[in-house]
């Protein structure tokens, strides 16, 4: 999760070095993705976002690094679309973005009580890396603010391992993504599942963690970028496009 140290020059570029280093001398089975190694030769902000996720620790940078090209190589990251995710999570609105935070990054929005342990939780996660993907692209590695809107949602909507999933893949695979996260309208009777999944964060993330209502998620996000239900002037329904 985010951190405020900013690395060095020298430090991205050894992190950059040893990768390709590494790649010609002990090249990987699966071979990483093109693209994901063009972004690493050409560009700095992913190298210097893990730079500072890891407290400028080049060892470990390196390390995860290289786990984070391994996995986006088996997953398909860079080959999903809209074509190879579920149809129907996709067009269902339980996981979506609309609008974006007071710092201008936009909400990942994941409408809880429309959830249920019956659904496939890997094609899921597949559309929250869809979305996270396609904000990337549209706007270069952004930030996204994560906002668990539980407006509505019941014990029967609960899914402790699919939050935890979820947890997982910020902290592992995309650890300087989250600009907050937003747990938005709790109700009293899930306060205690929400005790758990606290426990599930690791520290950095429990300091973006922000429990909001009607009353004071403008502090967070303004009037104009709030959901209707959210006590905001946004009259959207989900559609996807």
């Amino acid at each position: 999760m985010p951190k405020d140290k900013k690395p060095t020059p020298e430090q991205i570029t050894e992190v950059r070095k040893r990768f390709l280093e590494k790649m010609e001398f002990e090249p990987p089975e699966d071979a990483f993705h093109d693209k994901d190694i063009a972004r690493i030769k050409d560009n700095d902000i992913w190298l210097s976002q893990l730079l500072q996720v890891y407290d400028l620790d080049v060892e470990k940078t390196l390390q995860r690094l290289w786990e984070n090209c391994a996995w986006r190589k088996s997953f398909g990251v860079n080959e999903i679309d809209e074509s190879n995710v579920n149809a129907e999570y996709l067009h269902d609105g339980q996981i979506f973005v609309r609008n974006k935070d007071k710092d201008g990054k936009p909400l990942l929005i994941l409408s809880m009580k429309k959830h249920s342990k019956s659904q496939n939780s890997d094609e899921l996660m597949r559309i929250i890396v869809y979305w996270i993907e396609r904000i990337h692209r549209e706007n270069y590695l952004e930030k996204v603010t994560i906002f668990m809107d539980m407006s509505g949602t019941g014990l029967s909507n609960v899914d402790l391992d699919f939050i935890k999933r979820i947890i997982e893949l910020f902290e592992t695979k995309y650890p300087s993504a989250p600009n907050y996260i937003l747990v938005h309208d709790l109700p009293f009777l899930l306060n205690a599942a929400f005790k758990i999944v606290k426990t599930f964060l690791p520290a950095d993330a429990l300091e973006i963690l922000k429990v909001t209502s009607k009353k004071d998620i403008t502090l967070y996000v303004d009037k104009d970028n709030c959901l209707k239900l959210w006590g905001g002037n946004d009259d959207y329904e989900y559609k996807f496009a």
